[in-house]
């Protein structure tokens, strides 16, 4: 998983460079690395798994001192799985997002050079990722079927979705 979110900020860093958005780079940073933690199972809680993550990683960061810090996280972790998170004003909220959206769907991958595509993946390798992902996003499914993940799943086979990336593993 730590593969998987370092390959988050890295995608969404180059997006964000390609449009030229000057996005505050240790929130997006930060926020890639905690984006995933509602899904873990030392956070299992009847919320969606956005909003547990927003709110542990908000309050491990407050816990430190980080206030600030800790609001920009959170706002990009609640709001990760949300399509329209793209269009969001603060840059740090829509990269997230993005990068997210490139490892795990491939979304938005033809806007990165894949020389870079490369590297990333070479330094950060997948194998597993698919199948970790897809078997949590299953679980959050099928046990929360009216979270935002469950709701999704009525209209896309979200796992099916998850295992078509164009990347192996």
């Amino acid at each position: 998983m730590v593969r998987h979110c370092k390959r988050c900020y890295l995608f969404g860093k180059a997006l964000a460079e390609k449009a030229g958005a000057k996005p505050d780079l240790e929130a997006l940073y930060v926020g890639c690395l905690l984006h995933d933690l509602g899904l873990e199972p030392i956070f299992e809680g009847p919320d969606d798994f956005e909003t547990i993550g927003a709110r542990e990683a908000g309050r491990f960061l407050s816990a430190k001192g980080y206030d600030q810090l800790a609001q920009q996280v959170s706002a990009a972790i609640e709001l990760h799985t949300a399509v329209e998170t793209a269009n969001d004003p603060r840059p740090e909220v829509a990269f997230l997002h993005m990068g997210a959206m490139v490892d795990v769907t491939g979304m938005r991958i033809d806007q990165i050079e894949p020389k870079l595509i490369q590297q990333i993946v070479a330094e950060y390798p997948r194998d597993g990722t698919k199948a970790l992902i897809g078997g949590m996003l299953k679980h959050q499914i099928d046990t929360k079927p009216l979270s935002r993940i469950g709701r999704i799943a009525t209209q896309v086979d979200v796992v099916k979705f998850v295992d078509a990336a164009p990347f192996p593993g």
